[in-house]
């Protein structure tokens, strides 16, 4: 009779141990599938092209990845902004992703992204050509300021220049006039690039027009990098100067004394 029992319950154990692992099996085939869908909406990258398409006929992709949130993908604009997208490109919003991992703080996760961009933009053959003002002695650090001749803020930055090239930092100026292409900003830019001496003349025409006085006299004209600047500053999403880029991408919107520049550097 015992014997009976202990071998009916061991057929019920057994039982229970198949069943258990044939649904294991069905639930991890179930799961598969979701992967092996995934994978296929993650390959279909013309739905989400055709996504940002019906949000703007004028945005175009730069790139498509990947994100930490499952079947969730962010697509690069050509902007500089950054689009979250469900695989198959018919939700998606718009706005910053933070991780918040317990013990580790949040951490922008758009804004890393911005800056890895922005640093593989500044090795790109459009901010190679700067107006360059060498620091005093040893290089320290290097900074590329998107500016303009008529704004205020990026006038007293400049006036900082002696500061800065003396606490060892140089600083590479890109031209970004807010006004747009052929606007007067602009012209004044192309013809600081053209002059005998481009760096002196671009100091004395932020000088001039901070003082309300006519711009100088041109140069002759020459082939110049203002609208590639311009356009450089469009692709990453700037909407104001100065914009201080560092080498790592990070970016530093607005002015900053130079000894706040140089302390955040970790310069003495």
């Amino acid at each position: 009779m015992l014997r009976t029992i202990v071998c009916k319950n061991f057929i019920n154990i057994t039982t229970l141990g198949v069943n258990l692992v044939m649904s294991l099996k069905r639930f991890i085939g179930v799961i598969s599938l979701s992967l092996c869908s995934l994978v296929a909406w993650a390959q279909d990258y013309p739905d989400l092209h055709a996504s940002v398409e019906r949000i703007n006929g004028g945005l175009q992709v730069v790139t498509i990845d990947t994100t930490p949130m499952f079947g969730v993908y962010k697509v690069l604009l050509n902007t500089g902004d950054t689009l979250y997208m469900s695989a198959d490109g018919e939700h998606f919003f718009a706005g910053t992703m933070y991780q918040n991992r317990v013990g580790e703080g949040l951490i922008n996760l758009t804004e890393l992204d911005q800056q890895t961009v922005r640093a593989s933009m500044m090795q790109g053959a459009a901010a190679q050509d700067a107006w360059v003002f060498k620091a005093d002695g040893e290089t320290k650090a290097t900074l590329t300021v998107f500016t303009d001749v008529d704004c205020f803020y990026c006038q007293k930055l400049h006036a900082e220049m002696p500061k800065l090239n003396a606490l060892g930092v140089e600083v590479r100026y890109l031209a970004f006039p807010r006004a747009g292409i052929d606007s007067s900003s602009h012209k004044v830019l192309a013809d600081a690039w053209c002059a005998e001496d481009p760096n002196s003349f671009l100091t004395e025409a932020k000088q001039r027009a901070h003082d309300k006085l006519p711009p100088l006299a041109s140069p002759v004209a020459c082939d110049n990098p203002v609208a590639d600047h311009y356009a450089l500053s469009q692709q990453m999403g700037l909407n104001g100067t100065p914009a201080i880029v560092l080498d790592s991408g990070e970016l530093w919107p607005g002015y900053l004394p130079a000894e706040e520049i140089a302390k955040r550097l970790g310069i003495n």
